[in-house]
């Protein structure tokens, strides 16, 4: 349940990071996002949610199918590099 609650927080820190990212704030002015540290958020939303998934999978000998998961990670992914598209 730890890791479940770890991964959650961390995933929504990703989206945080990258919309604040996006919106300039904290950043210089005249420059756009770093694409590198978006793809980077991106990696770190997918591990937040397939390493919980996992490890659900491992001990429990169930729990939540890849298919889920990996729907969930890729839709984080679409909308942490969408929005750096758009703007």
């Amino acid at each position: 349940m730890l890791a479940v609650a770890g991964g959650m927080l961390a995933g929504i820190g990703c989206l945080l990071a990258a919309l604040f990212e996006i919106q300039g704030f904290g950043g210089p002015r005249d420059e756009g996002p770093r694409v590198g540290y978006l793809i980077a958020l991106a990696v770190a939303f997918v591990a937040a949610t397939l390493i919980p998934v996992s490890l659900w999978r491992w001990l429990l000998d169930g729990g939540p199918g890849w298919i889920a998961a990996s729907l969930f990670a890729a839709v984080g992914v679409v909308v942490i590099l969408g929005i750096s598209f758009a703007s």
